[in-house]
């Protein structure tokens, strides 16, 4: 399996390109990604970095941590103020003294910010500039507690990003893991990335997924599929990532040209997670849980026994949890309603075998 740190560390000879005296460009493909929250921890270390951020844009023209290591738990206004002070650099308001920010002087109109770095005893950063996967600038904020360290570590960054040794280090650290953390890394880290977009999609997502893996395990799956489904499960919207922000969070119904945009995800999703070798099996989720029993879904049109069986599955417990859930544009349907469209869709949007299953667990009050 190629993992995201692999990835990124090995994809080029020149880890780091200068462009100005005190940023540097890491062009580090799905970035966002390699730097979850283990990996990025890993990278400091090897560095002798105390701490770090990375944040990256969110249009229109702002930004959101998307992590954050050697800090204690980042409160939503705390974050705004990060991504305030992470705008200003994008606008080069901020005055460098050679290559490292005294933050005492440049977090003092954001007090929430500077509670945070007193809390953690950081007094000085590096910036460097880095791009996820969606070609979309962020910076990588790292802080350092002395000035010594500060100063001293920038030949050492620069050195060491490009040095055989330490790919060969870092790539040692992340073999460490078992594939199996490894592909769960890979899999929390885009879930996150796109709770980042989307709000609301957070909760919808692990509740399903926790409803969905009940009713495969009383469809007979176990084991290492029944691990690959709630996989599936978790990244079943994940093609949602690439969908523009004025459809995905538009707060009323979509336009059917719109519709036509947000139908692309399943399609999107093979394209967007090719590089990381992700089973067939975790595949058949976000690929196929818009497919119809009677070949009316989409991205494919597939029909019956065609539609992997863990797709048909998810799909009637995504159904179910969508329609019980207050949506921007509706309120939620009454649960006798729900109740009814479930078993009206047996043998037209759903297996007909998994919805008599399903039928048995509404029956229990779930």
């Amino acid at each position: 399996m190629t993992l995201p740190s692999q990835q990124a560390l090995t994809n080029g000879a020149k880890i780091i390109e200068s462009k100005e005296s005190f940023i540097e460009s890491i062009p580090l493909p799905f970035a966002s990604v390699a730097f979850s929250d283990n990996y990025h921890l890993a990278l400091l270390r090897n560095l002798h970095v105390d701490g770090g951020m990375v944040v990256f844009s969110r249009p229109p023209d702002s930004y959101y941590v998307s992590s954050a290591v050697g800090f204690p738990p980042i409160i939503p206004s705390t974050e705004v103020e990060i991504a305030r002070f992470s705008k200003r650099i994008s606008n080069d308001r901020l005055k460098f003294n050679g290559n490292v920010l005294r933050l005492q002087k440049e977090v003092v109109r954001y007090p929430r910010m500077q509670t945070l770095l007193n809390q953690s005893g950081y007094q000085y950063l590096r910036i460097y500039r880095v791009n996820d996967f969606l070609a979309t600038s962020g910076y990588w904020l790292m802080f350092f507690r002395k000035l010594k360290e500060a100063n001293s570590a920038g030949l050492l960054i620069n050195r060491s990003l490009s040095s055989p040794q330490f790919h060969d280090s870092i790539t040692e650290l992340v073999n460490a893991s078992t594939n199996e953390e490894a592909l769960d890394e890979i899999v929390d880290s885009w879930v996150n990335l796109l709770d980042k977009r989307d709000k609301e999609t957070k909760e919808h997502t692990r509740r399903v997924a926790d409803l969905a893996v009940k009713l495969a395990q009383r469809l007979g799956f176990s084991g290492e599929r029944l691990k690959n489904f709630r996989r599936g499960a978790l990244l079943h919207d994940i093609g949602k990532i690439v969908i523009p922000d004025e459809i995905l969070l538009k707060p009323g119904a979509l336009s059917e040209s719109e519709w036509k945009i947000m139908r692309l995800h399943p399609r999107i999703v093979k394209d967007l997670l090719k590089e990381f070798e992700i089973p067939d099996e975790v595949m058949e989720i976000p690929s196929s849980h818009h497919e119809k029993w009677d070949g009316s879904g989409y991205p494919n049109g597939l029909r019956g026994e065609a539609i992997p069986l863990s797709a048909r599955i998810f799909s009637i417990v995504d159904v179910w949890d969508a329609m019980l859930v207050d949506r921007p544009y509706r309120k939620k349907f009454p649960r006798p309603q729900v109740v009814d469209y479930i078993q009206n869709q047996q043998g037209k949007h759903f297996d007909p075998q998994v919805t008599e299953t399903f039928m048995q667990m509404v029956a229990t009050g779930i």
